[in-house]
């Protein structure tokens, strides 16, 4: 479950001093990044929409991150943050979509060399027709030659973690996310790599998170 802010309470008519405060909603909304809040419904009943009906239960597991995130980015030895990761449900309530946003001021090499701020939209449901995670994802990293703009994912839950690897793998360069140790206050992402078909793997960038709203 959620604690979603501006779900429960009310005021009376004749309550003027209520009446003219912010609500519960405004407050922890407002504080985030322009593009984040653009991203969320703000819907003062359900900010970050509802599951759908007869959605794939599966889907629960990935809906564990529905809500603002607080997260710094380790990148080798660089420590890069704060960055803010926005989870909600979307296609109808069958998918989950989320935002990770950066300011240009808070990247680190090689992503600082985008020379802006970086944007990274993707969807992640759970296929029963492939019984199969799938994610698909888009930024604005074109040019950059620092990763794919686009990407489709294909994965499995093992052990409570949900491991993703790319439908088209390099040759050269095998890479694997993953989403673990999700907590109610917390998870973390994970990406490696492996230079041996996926023989042996490497942390390359990790992700660590804590629940803003």
């Amino acid at each position: 479950m959620f604690a979603l802010f501006g779900c429960e309470g009310g005021q009376s008519e004749g309550d003027e001093s209520a009446a003219s405060s912010p609500s519960e909603t405004a407050g922890p909304f407002d504080q985030l990044p322009a593009p984040v809040r653009a991203f969320l419904d703000n819907d003062s009943e359900h900010p970050f929409g509802e599951p759908g009906e007869n959605a794939p239960p599966e889907n629960d597991f990935f809906a564990a991150l529905v809500g603002v995130w607080s997260c710094r980015l380790r990148f080798g030895a660089r420590y890069a943050f704060p960055s803010t990761w926005a989870f909600k449900y979307s296609a109808g309530g069958f998918a989950i979509e989320h935002l990770y946003y950066q300011r240009e001021a808070d990247l680190v090499p090689p992503f600082a060399s985008i020379e802006r701020d970086f944007h990274s939209l993707a969807i992640t449901l759970y296929d029963p027709a492939e019984q199969a995670w799938k994610l698909v994802s888009v930024s604005n990293l074109a040019g950059a030659d620092i990763a794919p703009a686009t990407q489709a994912m294909t994965g499995q839950v093992e052990d409570d973690v949900l491991i993703l690897e790319p439908d088209a793998q390099q040759d050269e360069l095998y890479s694997r996310d993953t989403f673990h140790d999700i907590e109610a206050d917390g998870f973390v992402w994970t990406q490696y790599e492996s230079r041996d078909q996926g023989t042996t793997w490497t942390e390359a960038v990790s992700i660590v998170c804590n629940r803003k709203i």
